[in-house]
């Protein structure tokens, strides 16, 4: 099974086959909370994942947090186009509104995800050594394991970020105007090249993922303390015995009302 995560300033989110596990840090209390939720099943996913350039946004698409952001793309670059028009007319105040509900969305996901401090790079950190640590035995995994595995991940998102931004620059020569279709061919390109086996263009995939890796060592991650590396191992391993179905009832239901109990914008990031 392959399992890939999100992280956030309190937190993290493991995401395997059916179900995701959300770990929770609450700075009042001091302490973790746990919640289970199970995966939509979209239709026709099977075929969606099997076509190239199109495989990469549905990845994309089952992620809340990245649907939200592409209908605030939407809604900016419709509200670009109103913005154009006559001085003083309803439709130009409305794509002003547009574009400012755009960037002001932008902004308070930033600070859910981010906040101020380097929280986020220590849970990014814990993350990415639990995953590793997995990909290395799957199974359930020890503290020791976790310890020594490595912060970096070369399926990391800040990667494939890098990947877009490469994309982006030879997307934006093509005579395709720029709006939402150029984006999501953008995505679509670098996921298609994210994915492809090194050997296939060792020069291109060797430079990009040394850019990611210095990114991830240097800003995106950090060592985590005991505490928050304990915490993403167990949401590992609830998250394993969900998949596997030997998690009790009684403790399922009551990770899963953890999960219900979460507010709106946490639930929309992971």
């Amino acid at each position: 099974m392959r399992i890939s995560g999100s992280s956030r300033k309190d937190g993290m989110t493991l995401y395997g086959e059916k179900f995701a596990v959300t770990v929770q840090y609450h700075s009042k209390s001091g302490e973790y909370t746990y919640s289970l939720r199970t995966l939509p099943a979209a239709e026709g996913g099977d075929r969606l994942k099997k076509t190239p350039l199109l495989r990469g946004l549905y990845n994309l698409w089952r992620n809340t947090g990245t649907k939200a952001a592409l209908t605030m793309s939407v809604v900016g670059i419709a509200g670009e186009r109103l913005a154009r028009c006559p001085k003083h007319s309803k439709r130009r105040r409305l794509g002003y509104g547009m574009i400012l509900a755009q960037y002001g969305f932008t902004a308070l996901m930033l600070y859910k995800i981010f906040g101020i401090g380097n929280e986020v790079r220590c849970f990014h950190g814990a993350e990415h050594k639990v995953i590793n640590a997995y990909t290395l035995k799957k199974e359930e995994i020890t503290e020791e394991e976790a310890e020594r595995a490595s912060r970096i991940s070369r399926r990391c998102g800040t990667n494939y970020v890098v990947y877009v931004t490469a994309a982006g620059m030879t997307v934006g020569l093509l005579p395709l105007g720029h709006g939402l279709f150029q984006q999501l061919l953008t995505m679509g390109i670098a996921y298609e090249i994210f994915q492809m086996p090194t050997e296939k263009c060792p020069a291109l995939k060797s430079t990009l993922n040394l850019a990611g890796d210095a990114l991830q060592r240097k800003i995106m991650t950090q060592e985590p303390r005991k505490g928050q590396l304990e915490a993403a191992r167990k949401a590992l391993n609830l998250l394993l015995a969900a998949e596997k179905g030997t998690m009790a009832e009684e403790e399922k239901q009551k990770y899963m009302e953890n999960a219900r109990e979460r507010s709106f914008l946490d639930r929309l990031i992971g």
